[in-house]
Order: structure tokens, then C-alpha cells, then sequence
């Protein structure tokens, strides 16, 4: 793994850890991301009913074990021991984090089944304790408000905004740019180069999700991205070596 960013040098991170080569948001997911050559992870967090937070894009886990059972009405404990595939459970934030130490992470806080406030009070602390043993370590949601409480709470802590294609849903997050003060733009691969270049040019990073074609990939490191989110991260690495 290489520590400088050039422009045509992105960090590659696999989305949910390498989702072709286990089961998402995993710890076997993360360990074959980083496996096929990627520079670290973009995962999901969300607040389990004892506090913790744990790792899961869905706020049930209807779509692995035909059950709605609901995260946030659950234990860390409880979801940890569920059979997700593969023998995987439900991982903590801090298990997680163990796992990738030294690469670069970017946790995404959802905020759909859970109070935004609490929310980055909660990112705010694991933050405070894990970043320091990252290469790179940065927080992002769809949802301004939990980015708020996280700059209130942890102003050291680099933000990122998630941009969502949606016209009403991008005007929404943009309007929050001053609030958040947002270190990243994280937008849909569809914006396209142009618009990477206009973020980069206003001195945002620019993390890109979901990036799994290899010569879309390539225009959009040398558009300037500082690190391309993927399914396949053993591909891009090809792609952009």
C-alpha cells in the first residue's frame, strides 16, 4: 500500500470490505478486501440497542438470514452470533477497526433507524480512540445532522458528505456544506469527472462510491479523485497500476 496521493493515485477501499468474496460488512469481507490489493474499507455503522455500534449496511438483517431482525432493537451480542454466511456475524465498529488498523477507513453512519445526535456523539468517541492507528480515518453519512453533532463533539475528526444522486437529496446536503464543514465530497460515480475536477478545485478530497468499472476508474483518478469506492477492489488495483 502506498502513502502518497497523487492525481492518478487514488486510494482504492472496498465497499463493505470485498462483497464478491464473502458477505459484506464482514470481518471476511475486509480481510479479502485488503487481500486483492485495496488501501483499506468504506463500511456501515450503526447503534445496536446496548450503545454499541456495529457494522451493517441494512437496518435489519432480512437480506442474510430471512429474519427482519431489527439492529437497533438487538444486542452487539446477539447480532454478533447471528449466521450472516460463512459463519460471519455481525461485527463491532471496534472489531472492525482492529482488523483494518493502519489502512484507511471511511465509515459511513447511517441514520435511518437511529437519532442523528447520538449517532456522531457515538462516532465522535470510537473516532477519538481508533484514528490515531490509521493511516487515514474519516466519517461520513447521507444525514447532515449526524456530521453536526460529530464536528460539535469532535471537530479534529475529518468529515465527509455523502452526495446522493437524487436532485432533492443533493440540494439537501449541499445545503448543509457550511454546517458540516466537510474535509470530502463523497459523490455517485455518475457526476463524473468534470464535477470531481470542480470539487478537487475548491480543495475537497473526493472519495467516489461506487466505482466497479475499471476504465471508469481510470478517468476518474486522473480527474483527480482521492480514492475510489468498489465491489471489486482486485480489479482496480489491476486497472490503475
Amino acid at each position: 500500500m502506498k502513502d502518497a496521493r497523487s492525481k492518478h493515485d487514488p486510494w482504492i477501499l472496498g465497499h463493505r470490505g470485498a462483497p464478491k468474496a464473502a458477505v459484506e460488512n464482514t470481518i471476511a469481507a475486509f480481510r479479502a478486501a485488503l487481500a486483492e490489493g485495496a488501501d483499506g474499507a468504506e463500511f456501515d455503522v450503526r447503534l445496536a440497542r446496548c450503545g454499541t455500534l456495529v457494522v451493517g449496511h441494512d437496518s435489519d438483517l432480512s437480506r442474510f438470514t430471512g429474519r427482519a431482525t431489527r439492529v437497533r432493537a438487538s444486542s452487539a451480542w446477539a447480532l454478533s452470533r447471528e449466521e450472516l454466511g460463512g459463519g460471519e456475524g455481525v461485527p463491532s465498529l471496534d472489531a472492525t477497526l482492529a482488523v483494518l488498523e493502519g489502512t484507511v477507513v471511511n465509515v459511513e453512519v447511517k441514520a435511518d433507524d437511529g437519532d442523528p445526535e447520538a449517532l456522531g456523539l457515538a462516532v465522535a468517541d470510537a473516532a477519538r480512540r481508533w484514528r490515531g492507528k490509521h493511516r487515514r480515518f474519516i466519517v461520513s453519512s447521507f444525514e447532515p445532522r449526524v456530521l453536526v453533532a460529530l464536528r460539535a463533539a469532535a471537530p479534529e475528526v475529518d468529515r465527509g458528505l455523502l452526495i446522493d444522486p437524487d436532485p432533492a437529496e443533493k440540494r439537501r446536503a449541499l445545503s448543509a456544506l457550511t454546517a458540516v464543514a466537510p474535509k470530502a465530497i463523497h459523490p455517485h460515480w455518475s457526476e463524473g469527472a468534470e464535477a470531481i475536477g470542480r470539487w478537487r478545485a475548491s480543495g475537497y478530497e473526493v472519495h467516489v462510491w461506487t466505482v466497479n468499472d475499471p476504465a471508469l476508474a481510470v478517468a476518474l483518478a486522473n480527474a483527480g479523485a482521492t480514492s475510489l469506492i468498489t465491489n471489486h477492489p482486485g480489479a482496480l488495483r489491476a486497472a490503475l497500476q
